[in-house]
């Protein structure tokens, strides 16, 4: 959202998004002079949120209002009739049902549906979404920002406490239980007992926290495995690690596997949703069966004793990240797509 805007402010555009004023996105929208203004929306239903964001939009002058949230998104109904153009994007490939509610959001509410990935795209097919109301453009990332440097390698690798003959495993996520950890935890305990000892960063909070901790102290991990709650900033985390892992029940796309690729890292991920479109197996990344710990822990193994391999695979998988999900390749289509829905006469 943030790279999307500030590519249309510099490309001459009047962009302002409407958001949570006590939120990040707020604080960093500020930081960066874009233009904002507060919408609260405190649920799916909130009436006073529709009738504001309708105001705006009839009073501002705008041409367009792109919806980035389901939560947004529930309010497209309230600009029926106006005369802009309106278009979501989906990022969750979780299943919709098909219903009134879905033909309302997506058919009678929205010019456009954007995809992330094919798992989105899929998902909305099946929700019965019609198909030539859906765009596929997936997620991008400024992945300059994320190339690492020996200083801050060192610098967070010294701050962890890990030593430099040491190979470390970094996890970052939600402590949620789609995100699967408790494979990777599984996956550690298998590898130690093999004699791979390693050393796992966990950066995220969430309702599971005290459930894997516990489950680090089951199994004897604690020595190993730091986790270090909630990070506003995880490129000196990325810059530090050796692989990568991201293993969860279901994905829309994966920003995080972008941002570790955009690293150059080795990266280990569930084969759901939309990884396999970052990852082509044993090319650019391995692929795993979610909730399979043998299969990660047998490819973390291949990627610790094979080591110019997994520095092969991260080159690659940079190199393909930089093409083709860099953020001006997000914000370009999206650009695209605004001056198409533009050109078609209003009805």
């Amino acid at each position: 959202m943030l790279g999307l805007t500030t590519y249309l402010h510099r490309n001459g555009h009047r962009s302002v998004v409407a958001v949570d004023p006590r939120g990040a996105l707020s604080a960093r929208l500020c930081q960066q002079g874009l233009l904002s203004c507060p919408l609260r929306v405190r649920n799916h239903l909130d009436v006073f949120a529709g009738y504001r964001l309708r105001r705006l939009v009839r009073t501002g002058g705008y041409d367009i209002v792109h919806f980035h949230t389901a939560r947004a998104h529930a309010l497209s109904p309230w600009l029926r009739g106006l005369p802009v153009k309106r278009l979501v994007t989906r990022r969750m490939d979780y299943p919709i049902q098909p219903g009134r509610m879905t033909h309302l959001l997506y058919d009678q509410s929205v010019d456009m549906v954007v995809a992330i990935s094919h798992g989105v795209e899929s998902a909305l097919l099946a929700g019965g979404v019609s198909p030539v109301r859906i765009r596929r453009i997936p997620s991008g990332i400024e992945t300059a920002r994320f190339l690492p440097t020996e200083h801050r390698r060192q610098q967070m690798r010294t701050a962890l406490g890990i030593e430099p003959h040491e190979q470390m495993v970094l996890m970052v996520g939600a402590l949620t239980e789609r995100k699967g950890h408790n494979s990777l935890f599984s996956a550690a305990y298998m590898l130690q007992e093999r004699g791979v000892r390693l050393r796992y960063v966990v950066c995220g909070d969430g309702s599971l926290q005290a459930n894997l901790e516990a489950q680090v102290r089951t199994l004897g991990l604690q020595k190993i495995v730091h986790f270090t709650g909630f990070i506003s900033e995880v490129t000196d985390y990325l810059a530090a690690a050796d692989i990568f892992v991201h293993v969860p029940l279901w994905e829309g796309l994966g920003v995080a596997i972008i941002e570790a690729l955009a690293t150059g890292l080795p990266v280990v991920a569930s084969r759901v949703g939309g990884i396999p479109e970052l990852l082509d197996d044993q090319m650019t990344g391995l692929l795993v069966p979610s909730q399979d710990a043998a299969a990660l822990a047998i490819a973390i193994e291949r990627l610790v004793h094979n080591p110019h391999w997994a520095r092969t695979l991260g080159t690659k998988g940079q190199a393909f990240v930089q093409a083709q999900f860099d953020v001006s390749v997000m914000a370009q289509a999206n650009e695209s797509l605004y001056n198409e829905l533009l050109s078609r006469p209003r009805v």
